[in-house]
């Protein structure tokens, strides 16, 4: 996709609509796994810890980045998103199997 910005022609990722159907998807598997969970939450750990994957890759593709240093804080925060939840919800599952071993 190309832009006009301050007379030259630049060449962009349509970022928005990437969101957009990765959101879609994150949705349809969510909704589809509704009736699968486990505990309480787990839906919303598994949303926000995929929403960070996906955020991940997609502040990758963005030109308009905050920057600090060589880093774009928003996929750093992405980044640190993907890691909490996804080990929140590894805890949960291993505290949930150690429950039922007992």
């Amino acid at each position: 996709m190309g832009i006009i910005e301050n007379g030259n022609y630049i060449e962009v990722h349509p970022t928005f609509l990437y969101e957009s159907v990765g959101c879609l998807i994150i949705f349809i598997l969510l909704f589809v796994n509704k009736n699968n969970r486990k505990y309480k939450g787990q839906l919303t750990y598994t949303y926000l810890a995929l929403y960070g994957f996906l955020r991940t890759f997609i502040e990758g593709l963005r030109t308009d980045s905050l920057m600090v240093n060589n880093f774009r804080i928003s996929q750093v925060l992405s980044i640190i998103l993907c890691v909490v939840f996804s080990t929140v919800l590894v805890y949960k599952k291993v505290k949930k199997d150690k429950k039922y071993e007992k």
